[in-house]
């Protein structure tokens, strides 16, 4: 049966298909002449929305003649005297098929439309649910960051992870949570991506902001379903984000000034038409919101963040493309007087695009980058600076090639160099806390991959791919040596091997087939379904029920081995054609193993025997997501729904104890229920009007049940079992009203201001709840933050052009 099945993996995997039929635009290359002369048609693609050159479009003949719009939207083709009929395709464009007849050399520009759709919390480019239906990849949300000044926003911030917050299938742990969950997954499951940057926290102010600048960001491309072959890494998802290139031609600024925080970018050519710049940075001065919330733990708290971002960009030849980039970011967040965070974020790359011939391009790109966090402790005569760390060293080389009109070859390779350092602790204020630090360890992750996408008819489109990892864990380490068959515990350590410098301490390896299938029912009707086996060895360990700067990352080795899971999806996607209504509907399934988690009364931080606290089992999720749209008109709405469930299981067995003894429980992330709306009303004035309504359930916590006394002296807590109860469920109403664009016509100068209500109703939802118990004290509960109060803002945005 395995063997059938590898085989028809294989056939798919190589086997191009032709087709097509459609309207199409003729035109004519020069006049008819009996001279035998080369053809050449040289010209430019425009957006039909802002007639602005379109990069990377691709043509493709029925003679196999194709090719790739250069940096500047230009293309030079050879022709043979005859008619040739292009399909001419760009992300976020509509489709075109144009007839050429070929006579002399000519110059022909040719112009796509523009395709945008509302969905969610965001405007979608190149997803209107016409190209949706298209589209082969299952659970794909495509995002136009562009648009997003038309949707509700924290305190006037446009940002990209509020509004993935509202896609169904995507949610987050509660308010202030750093990261979001996709389909029961937790947040290190996810690969986060800022063009070749790798992003361990995409998080400011511990949730409220992401370090995505709004202005900079082109496109967002969020897989939720099937990730194609050339990401791995992670189980749940990848959230890849780009960012723009500079004008060439001109300068420009954009920026706004908001009640917490204030954003600026600049961009422009350093030399024209050939080395442009981009730069934005943001910065925050949030302190006097907390004064607001009826909290005294909350009102003696502070958040500050700030980042910036930078892109050089060089056009070396019409085919030739070289540039770098820069980020860094920087939190710092105290609660009360008890704790302080600070967390940061910076990271350079370097990229080469290159276009080869007329149907292949070229990527390379490295990344070099550092994310480290910090925990103080503040009060005592304990105090102390906790701090973690990853170092990473990271090289890709991605080729595209495309064989014919119906089939495209993808085919690269990835390296990963990874070095954590689990943990430094010092004293602060002359405390009695001894300094110390674990050692570093090192992770080497290297992987290829080849995907196939080929069409086989009218309405069966396939892609299928595979990748193969290979993942070490290196020295130079001293490692435990536990004996056989026996219960890890620092009591039972029986020696200590070591390891030199570069020494192979553990080796996994992996395949990952990945395959997407779409079926076109008819022009308004499609069937998609995808499969995805995916890898990750790198891991956060966390006792804390959302994700924090604090958190612990694990490498996969001798004791730990790595995480992997099957993912299963499928839907069916709908365009009603009344007014535009469109409707999908997803069913996801993920069967995951290797899932790390931790003993009960767990102590991680500083911890050098880190593995008698962990233990290894099983996780399953599975869902159903609704989604209702109307995407034309002054007023424009989209809701859905997800219902999902996100379970756990850790066996005992003879090296490890069990959770809950050996049955399912819930992960500190299932959200059974989740439903969003957004509405968009356009007015004639240059106004909008932006609603927003988001409830979910209340994430799962474990809590004291009762409780006994030890020598008449010690109240002892009596836990529950892991996550048996769960906090108040979440729901909030925003509002956003910007007025404008407006300014002098055709100026280069464009205003707005947007005022926005966040928390309409001053719903009181808890951020997070853990228990504390000081000596001869009881069990009491601490209550991490709540924004139980309503927040209204006013923020000028301005746009020099």
């Amino acid at each position: 049966m395995k063997g059938g099945l590898y085989f028809l993996f294989l056939f798919l995997s190589i086997s191009p298909f032709c087709l097509f039929g459609q309207e199409m635009e003729s035109h004519q290359l020069g006049e008819k002449t009996s001279a035998i002369k080369p053809i050449t048609w040289t010209g430019t693609i425009y957006s039909s929305e802002k007639n602005e050159p379109i990069i990377n479009a691709v043509l493709q003949s029925d003679s196999g003649i194709n090719a790739i719009t250069d940096l500047d939207g230009k293309f030079k083709i050879n022709l043979t005297k005859q008619t040739h009929v292009f399909t001419i395709s760009a992300l976020g464009f509509e489709e075109k098929k144009v007839s050429i007849d070929a006579y002399a050399s000519a110059k022909l520009n040719i112009i796509l439309n523009v395709e945008a759709v509302l969905i969610d919390e965001v405007i979608v480019s190149g997803a209107s649910e016409k190209s949706a239906l298209k589209e082969i990849t299952p659970g794909l949300q495509r995002l136009n960051a562009e648009q997003l000044e038309t949707q509700s926003k924290f305190f006037g911030e446009i940002d990209i992870l509020r509004s993935l917050q509202s896609i169904s299938g995507v949610s987050n742990t509660g308010e202030g949570a750093s990261g979001f969950n996709v389909r029961g997954g937790n947040t290190d499951q996810n690969l986060i991506l800022q063009d070749g940057h790798l992003i361990f926290n995409p998080s400011h102010a511990l949730g409220f902001f992401s370090l995505f600048h709004p202005d900079l960001v082109q496109y967002v491309d969020l897989y939720k379903g099937g990730i194609p072959a050339k990401y791995g890494g992670r189980l749940s998802s990848v959230l890849a984000v780009e960012t723009r290139d500079g004008d060439k031609e001109q300068f420009k600024m954009k920026g706004g000034i908001g009640m917490v925080s204030s954003r600026l970018s600049l961009e422009g050519p350093i030399i024209k038409d050939k080395v442009s710049f981009i730069v934005g940075t943001r910065y925050s001065y949030a302190d006097w919101i907390f004064n607001l919330v009826d909290n005294p733990e909350v009102a003696e708290s502070s958040a500050f963040f700030n980042d910036v971002t930078a892109k050089i960009n060089a056009r070396l030849s019409p085919t030739t493309n070289l540039g770098g980039s820069f980020l860094r970011s920087r939190d710092d967040f105290q609660l009360g007087d008890e704790a302080r965070f600070d967390y940061s974020t910076i990271s350079g790359e370097a990229y080469l695009k290159q276009i080869i011939g007329e149907k292949a391009n070229l990527t390379l790109n490295v990344n070099k980058g550092r994310y480290e966090s910090s925990l103080f402790d503040l009060k005592g005569n304990d105090q102390s600076k906790f701090t973690n760390a990853i170092d990473y060293l990271r090289g890709k080389i991605d080729f595209l090639y495309i064989l014919s009109d119906n089939y495209k070859l993808n085919i690269g390779a990835d390296y990963n160099l990874y070095e954590v350092s689990p943990g430094k602790i010092e004293p602060r204020n002359e405390s009695f806390i001894i300094p110390d630090q674990l050692e570093v360890e090192t992770g080497r992750e290297i992987a290829g991959y080849l995907e196939n996408q080929f069409t086989l008819n009218e309405n069966l489109e396939i892609s299928a791919g595979v990748r193969f990892t290979s993942f070490a864990n290196l020295g130079a380490r001293i490692v435990n040596i536990y004996p056989e068959g026996e219960i890890r515990t620092e009591r039972n350590i029986i020696g200590q091997q070591t390891f030199g410098e570069g020494e192979t301490i553990a080796t996994y390896t992996g395949l990952e087939p990945r395959f997407s299938v779409r079926y076109e029912v008819n022009e308004k009707t499609a069937v998609k379904a995808g499969y995805a086996r995916t890898y990750q060895f790198l891991a956060q360990i966390s006792n804390t029920a959302s994700a924090t700067p604090i958190d612990i990352w694990q490498l996969a080795n001798q004791y730990v081995g790595p995480q992997f899971s099957d993912n299963f999806s499928i839907g069916l996607f709908k365009d009603f054609g009344v007014k535009n209504y469109q409707s999908s509907v997803e069913v996801f399934y993920r069967k995951s193993d290797g899932i790390l988690d931790y003993k009960d009364f767990a102590q991680l931080l500083l911890n050098r025997n880190i593995e008698t606290e962990l233990v290894t089992g099983d996780a399953l999720s599975y869902g159903l997501e609704l989604n209702l749209k109307k995407q034309t008109g002054s007023l424009r709405w989209d809701m859905n729904y997800t219902f999902s469930s996100s379970e756990r299981r850790i066996l005992p067995s003879d090296v490890q104890v069990g959770v809950n003894r050996g049955e399912w429980y819930s992960s500190n992330y299932d959200i059974p229920h989740v439903f969003n709306m957004n509405v968009v009303k356009q007015f004639q004035n240059k106004t909008n009007l932006a609603i927003n309504f988001t409830y979910r359930s209340g994430r799962p916590t474990t809590a004291p049940v009762s409780s006994y006394t030890s020598d008449n002296v010690l109240n002892v807590p009596i836990y529950s079992d892991r996550n048996r109860f769960r906090v108040p469920d979440f729901h909030r109403l925003d509002i956003a009203y910007t007025i404008g664009p407006f300014g002098k016509e055709g100026g280069r100068l464009d205003h707005s201001i947007t005022l926005s209500v966040y928390n309409l109703y001053s719903r009181r939802n808890a951020y997070s709840v853990y228990f504390r118990q000081n000596p001869f004290e009881s069990v009491k509960a601490i209550r991490v933050a709540t924004l139980g109060t309503i927040f209204p803002s006013i923020t000028y945005n301005f746009n020099l052009k």
